[in-house]
């Protein structure tokens, strides 16, 4: 099951699922972010306000909140709604991940080299860390996705599934048990119970659906 979502004028950067599924979020060099409807594909509100490329959105656990950082530097808060909660001034260069902890903490990190903690109800940092902790944070994002047994993966225009234990041999040796192809190169993957997202070069987002990603 595929739909495909479109308004994005330029390369989608990063897609989030909300907690319940029913919500794919999107930003985009477009300077964008969009929420999609999954049950009709109908974009429901076209968030703006960074005044660089989007390069990374993530849902709060509680899906109350979605949390987008730029190459601006500055992280945006939002409701469900589509309204503007908070700007964050978070890095002297852009940020490159933003990502939700226990207890409503947001974790955000830039290619300055630093990784910060924000308190999000106050707009205040928390804690910074800087080093090897960026690039584990960094590394949890991008082409490639565990989802459940099956480790999701984009080559190209390709998205390939391959078993994530995969036994012996390189990922070139290794057939994979499902694969799909992209309208365009494939920039990001974002994987929720049965569900994909994929955010492509040419601004289009696919939803997939394949219930056989979490069955026993």
């Amino acid at each position: 099951c595929q739909k495909v979502l479109k308004g994005h004028s330029s390369r989608v950067s990063s897609v989030s699922f909300s907690p319940d599924s029913k919500t794919l979020a999107s930003g985009s060099h477009d300077k964008t972010v969009r929420i999609f409807n999954l049950e009709d594909g109908t974009c429901q509100k076209v968030l703006k306000g960074h005044s660089r490329p989007v390069d990374t959105v993530c849902w709060s656990p509680d899906g109350s909140l979605l949390a987008s950082g730029g190459r601006d530097g500055v992280i945006k808060t939002w409701t469900l709604d589509g309204e503007h909660v908070k700007d964050l001034q978070a890095h002297s260069g852009p940020v490159t991940h933003v990502a939700w902890k226990d207890g409503g903490a947001l974790v955000s990190s830039s290619s300055d080299g630093s990784t910060k903690c924000w308190d999000v109800s106050t707009g205040t940092s928390r804690d910074e860390v800087a080093g090897e902790q960026v690039a584990s944070t960094k590394a949890a994002v991008g082409t490639e996705q565990r989802a459940g047994r099956f480790l999701v993966k984009a080559k190209g225009d390709l998205v390939l599934v391959h078993y994530a234990d995969g036994g012996e041999g390189s990922d070139s040796e290794k057939l994979p048990v499902a694969f799909f192809r992209a309208p365009s190169p494939v920039r990001t993957v974002a994987c929720s119970g049965e569900h994909i997202g994929i955010g492509c070069e040419s601004g289009v987002v696919l939803a997939l659906r394949a219930r056989w990603l979490v069955e026993a």
